[in-house]
């Protein structure tokens, strides 16, 4: 009978360890889940970025049309009319452009008809990759998931007809079509203002992940 008591006490022991240990886990978990929400809270309430020279810029989240996804956009910033967009740019002309008034530093939203699966995006990126970098240097790429959307990024400079330009674009699937939202500046002021392209590329959220 002393055995068996002593086995049952051993058993009860092993569970309540095993216990113990679970509740440990789950608050690391939570802990880690908190920490996750508090930088997301941070990422989608912080409105205002800084340029190299410290100058700060503020934003406003803009919702694309009907798509349910959002990215901040500088306050000061002014949306191209199409005929303007079509002057400006060559070959696949995005949808939306927001612009200084130079126009040297914009933010550019293509939604394609091209399509493209959610789990075809890393391929996609790599096959850019490939193709860009005859023509651009490659400054770097990622890949990363933005809720359940996975996302492509690719930083290149491109040259133009009388400059180069500074690029930060990323890529995703919407409703299995082809997104891209661009950030570029001439290369001159790539140096003051990569810090909000970052911001900006950065910000983007979708409503339903």
């Amino acid at each position: 009978m002393k055995k068996g008591n002593k086995t049952v006490k051993v058993v009860l022991g092993a569970i309540f360890a095993i216990i113990i240990i679970a509740c440990i886990i789950i608050k690391v978990i939570i802990a880690n889940e908190d920490k996750k929400l508090e930088k997301e809270s941070k990422k989608y309430e912080t409105l205002t970025a800084q340029t190299k020279s410290g100058e700060q810029i503020e934003t406003n989240y803009i919702h694309i049309e009907e798509n349910e996804f959002y990215v901040k956009i500088p306050t000061t910033f002014k949306q191209l009319d199409y005929e303007t967009i079509n002057k400006k740019y060559n070959g696949d002309v995005p949808n939306i452009v927001f612009s200084n008034d130079e126009t040297t530093i914009n933010t550019a939203i293509s939604i394609t008809e091209n399509e493209m699966k959610n789990e075809q995006i890393n391929d996609y990126i790599q096959y850019m990759e490939k193709i860009l970098k005859n023509n651009s240097e490659i400054v770097a790429t990622n890949y990363y998931k933005e809720g359940n959307h996975n996302i492509g990024q690719i930083k290149l400079i491109s040259k133009a007809t009388d400059t180069n330009i500074y690029n930060n674009m990323i890529c995703f699937s919407y409703n299995d079509k082809l997104v891209i939202v661009t950030f570029n500046c001439t290369e001159e002021l790539r140096e003051e203002w990569q810090n909000i392209g970052d911001f900006v590329i950065d910000s983007l959220f979708f409503k339903n992940n």
